[in-house]
């Protein structure tokens, strides 16, 4: 699905630019690393969607292990597929651990 969701993304960019508008930061085809990406859209979208759901819903906190699994795994497609420096590689890794922090929180109620 995370790649349908892009491909939307980027039919709007395509859009945009079509329009002579300024074009979405996650909406352009020619800058945007697919993975890192991903990480950002479960980071800044669909994690606090989670957390404001599951803490209305505890049956459904186990979803956040998947969520935080789903994470690691896009990091690990980034670092193979764009070799980035090792900084960039300790930011990501500073980011998800928050993500955790965050997601551990909500066991804990």
């Amino acid at each position: 699905w995370a790649m349908l969701v892009l491909d939307e993304f980027f039919a709007q960019g395509d859009e945009e630019k079509r329009l002579g508008i300024p074009v979405g930061m996650l909406n352009d085809r020619e800058k945007i690393n697919r993975p890192n990406s991903q990480i950002g859209f479960i980071e800044f979208l669909v994690s606090p969607l989670m957390i404001a759901t599951a803490s209305l819903f505890p049956a459904l906190q186990p979803l956040s292990q998947q969520l935080f699994y789903n994470a690691e795994r896009w990091k690990l497609v980034w670092v193979e597929e764009a070799k980035p420096a090792q900084e960039e590689v300790t930011k990501v890794v500073g980011r998800l651990q928050k993500l955790k922090v965050g997601l551990l929180r909500l066991k804990k109620g």
